[in-house]
């Protein structure tokens, strides 16, 4: 009896896109009124979103960035940050577990840039699946007060579950 390979192959990369999108299967709505730029990655195991508000006149831009990555790993990216951080001299003014998504997340806060034009980055990590990893990064002036709406889809985001 012959089998056909075409099949096979067929259902073999139905499995795997499959697989692939539910494990980026994660819904993040951004904030009301500001710019969406969606980017398609040539590489499917990555997916990338960010908002932008603002950024005239010489003034930095907030944004909100969104990437899911089924190759990264949370606990080895957590682990690289923090290497990064002590290696740096960096110190952030938050970094703690938290929940998000119905895991347990990380968030890691801290400022960067020339006196008078510091940034203050705050990203959450999220593990997604077994291997994956949701980076959700927030960029502000340090003079630009915590915007509600982004809190407000971020902690949208982090109640829901997967």
């Amino acid at each position: 009896m012959t089998v056909s390979r075409i099949p096979i192959v067929l259902a073999l990369a139905f499995a795997a896109n499959a697989t692939l999108a539910a494990a980026a299967d994660v819904a993040f709505v951004g904030p009301p009124g500001w710019s969406h730029v969606g980017q398609q990655s040539p590489d499917q195991t990555r997916t990338f979103d960010q908002w932008k508000l603002g950024g005239g006149g010489g003034d930095p831009a907030q944004t909100v960035t969104f990437i899911s990555d089924s190759t990264s790993s949370y606990t080895d990216t957590l682990a690289l940050i923090k290497k990064n951080f002590a290696d740096n001299h960096i110190k952030a003014s938050a970094d703690d577990d938290m929940a998000c998504h119905g895991q347990q997340a990380h968030v890691i806060q801290f400022s960067s840039g020339p006196e008078g034009k510091e940034i203050i980055i705050r990203r959450i990590l999220v593990p997604q699946g077994p291997k994956g990893l949701v980076t959700i990064t927030y960029a502000r002036a340090k003079d630009d007060p915590d915007d509600a709406d982004v809190q407000k889809s971020i902690a949208t985001f982090c109640k829901a579950t997967s």
